[in-house]
């Protein structure tokens, strides 16, 4: 995949990684680990929210939680993340009080972490599980691509990292997202699409595992044989 990005392409990416690999050791070094930026030393209950209240960027309308619920071996638990817009992907400033009627924070797509706060996979849920709009994949890929997490206060740092982990991970998410829709096409021929978004049987639709330090070494060896055939 990284053979067929041209120059202009890979260095946004190679640059996006950077960032997520500074911002995490940024945020390891301020709180201990990335996971403790939002835990801050609490007991994890399953199913609650961290931190609470969500993380929200008012300004370009991202928001997002942490919690764990899963009874896995390698996942400790897994980001939230959402889009606050119209159906149609149009963005409203989240605004104090009552929120604007036709707007919902809708969700995008959830990052699995182990206990070290290292990304370990990417996943998406049914529309059942948070409700919001459910986007469309060409939606999504749109909002993704300008992705920019921005705020101010203790959690900024993971804000950073966020930022820099998706547009690492731009062409994986759109494939993760392809995938829901193979999967929920497939539900939707035996029993409809309306039906489909609320079948609790199928809570996660699509599943990507990733090796986040092992890709950040990929993309340097990118990057010292693209510097050896441009200037070598």
């Amino acid at each position: 995949m990284l053979r067929a990005m041209g120059d202009a392409e890979f260095a946004h990416v190679y640059k996006c990684a950077q960032c997520s690999v500074y911002a995490w050791g940024d945020a390891t070094h301020k709180h201990g680990s990335l996971l403790q930026n939002w835990i801050c030393g609490k007991e994890v209950r399953e199913d609650e929210r961290y931190p609470d209240p969500d993380v929200l960027d008012r300004r370009h309308g991202y928001q997002f939680f942490y919690h764990s619920h899963r009874h896995a071996t390698v996942e400790h638990g897994h980001l939230h993340l959402f889009y606050h817009a119209t159906i149609s992907g149009n963005r409203r400033y989240v605004r104090e009080g009552k929120p604007w009627k036709r707007t919902a924070p809708s969700h995008l797509f959830a990052i699995s972490l182990d206990s070290r706060g290292l990304p370990v996979g990417l996943f998406t849920v049914n529309h059942w599980v948070t409700n919001g709009h459910w986007l469309s994949t060409s939606t999504i890929l749109a909002t993704i691509k300008r992705f920019r997490f921005q705020i101010e206060g203790e959690h900024s740092v993971s804000a950073e990292w966020l930022t820099g982990f998706i547009g690492m991970y731009v062409p994986i998410i759109e494939n993760l997202l392809h995938r829901r829709d193979t999967t929920l096409s497939n539900l939707a021929k035996a029993i409809g699409i309306s039906q489909s978004l609320e079948d609790h049987q199928h809570e996660v639709l699509s599943v990507v595992k990733i090796d986040w330090m092992h890709d950040i070494q990929v993309l340097e060896k990118e990057w010292e044989r693209r510097k050896m055939t441009c200037f070598g």
